[in-house]
């Protein structure tokens, strides 16, 4: 059965306008991404300019303790969504400059607490017991040093290449194949395809990395973004909401805007994504931000803090402010200009967006 071409849909002036107001990383993703503007236009330099100093990546750096690290000064990756990796990669994701000296020293703390010299990153810092590589930690870290311009670096570059090595036949990832895991699972696939997005626009002719995306993207699209193979259901219904940060988390849109981050236009198999998006969009343009993952409450992980995970962490909130270990840029349950940007990017790059004038 032949599917239905999917409508393009425009862009009010209003919508743009309130993406201009005021927070300066969605001004300048709205300028350059949705706009085409210039990098070097005055207006583009103004609000790339304002990031770190104003809006959410500034409340985020005011956090940061000595000038260097976040929550824990031993381990970049608990409490979490406190602790240093999750702040860098939210940084990262909302423009803010790797020659920033803050993000410049953590970024230096978290390479001597958590890089592995055989290649990747692990969850927990040197010194630890069992030290080793984690596909998610790895994807998310990688994505977010390439953002701040260490795609260069011998450290990243080896972590991209354990990615690569650890992809599954199903072009997949699974962060637990030591316990006999073969399948690829979406929160795993996707930071290594993330991660591959950033790197590819700095190495743009590693076919090594090119066909390790092309296979992660072919994982996803078989799966139709959120399905299972057996009988086309969502894998988890948390993948039918739309959260932000995500974390080591996945939802419909993340995948959309992963895959079309690394180039792919729309394909028929993301109808019914892509039409899941198209229906949460608000009648004046807008989407909401519908969940927020709280994060610990406590500052230690269970049993003892021998895990480095909780339980809540993978609890969402679907209306108001999280508190304590919660990194929350915006109110859940109300319009977000975030997604709403990013909504946009992402019908804009797969090809659906009409051309704004």
């Amino acid at each position: 059965m032949q599917e239905l071409a999917l409508p393009k849909v425009s862009v009010s002036k209003e919508t743009l306008d309130w993406l201009l107001e005021d927070e300066p990383s969605v001004q300048y993703f709205t300028l350059t991404g949705l706009m085409g503007h210039s990098e070097n236009g005055r207006s583009v330099r103004e609000s790339r300019g304002r990031v770190g100093s104003e809006g959410w990546a500034a409340t985020i750096l005011a956090k940061q303790k000595d000038g260097i690290y976040w929550e824990n000064p031993e381990s970049c990756y608990v409490p979490k969504w406190s602790s240093c990796a999750w702040q860098l990669a939210v940084l990262a994701d909302l423009g803010a400059a790797g020659t920033d000296e803050r993000i410049k020293n953590s970024v230096e703390h978290y390479f001597q607490a958590h890089n592995v010299d055989t290649g990747g990153f692990s969850n927990r810092p040197r010194g630890s017991e069992g030290i080793k590589p984690h596909v998610c930690s790895t994807g998310n870290m990688v994505r977010s040093l390439a953002k701040f311009g260490y795609g260069g670096d011998e450290r990243v570059v080896k972590a991209m290449d354990w990615l690569v090595s650890e992809q599954l036949v199903d072009g997949g990832w699974n962060c637990f194949t030591e316990d006999g895991a073969k399948h690829g699972s979406f929160q795993a696939t996707i930071e290594p395809l993330w991660a591959l997005a950033a790197m590819l626009q700095i190495h743009p002719i590693v076919k090594r990395w090119e066909d390790a995306a092309v296979k992660g993207s072919e994982f996803l699209l078989r799966h139709r973004i959120y399905k299972s193979k057996r009988n086309d259901s969502p894998v988890l219904l948390e993948f039918l909401t739309i959260h932000y940060p995500m974390h080591y988390r996945y939802d419909f849109l993340h995948g959309l805007r992963v895959l079309s981050e690394l180039g792919t236009k729309y394909d028929p198999r993301m109808s019914d994504a892509v039409n899941l998006l198209l229906q949460k969009r608000f009648p004046d343009g807008k989407w909401a931000l519908e969940g927020v993952y709280r994060g610990w409450r406590q500052s230690v992980g269970i049993h003892g803090g021998k895990a480095v995970s909780r339980p809540e962490e993978r609890e969402a909130f679907t209306e108001g402010w999280g508190d304590g270990h919660t990194l929350q840029l915006e109110e859940a349950g109300k319009p977000s200009k975030w997604i709403t940007l990013q909504a946009l990017l992402t019908l804009k790059r797969l090809g659906i967006l009409e051309r704004l004038s």
